[in-house]
């Protein structure tokens, strides 16, 4: 995988695990929404990367945010 892409996606991935944590700690849930919106807005924007890179590179970024999906999907996706 180009040492870039796997950058670009791994700060992307920061930025996600930060809103995560933010909206842990939002105890009244006055930003969640907000903080919902921006999180599913990077995973798209992660998912539009991801699709146009090609084999073996795409299995690579896919194992990279494996992790971070499962548990954004755990939390979140029944919301």
């Amino acid at each position: 995988m180009s040492s870039i892409n796997l950058q670009q996606i791994q700060a992307k991935i920061s930025m996600v695990e930060f809103h995560i944590k933010s909206i842990q700690s939002d105890i009244d849930g006055r930003h969640f929404d907000d903080w919902n919106t921006e999180a599913s807005q990077i995973w798209k924007d992660v998912f539009r990367e991801i699709s146009v890179m090609e084999d073996p590179e795409r299995t690579q970024a896919l194992e990279l945010i494996r992790e971070q999906w499962m548990d954004y999907l755990k939390h979140f996706a029944s919301i």
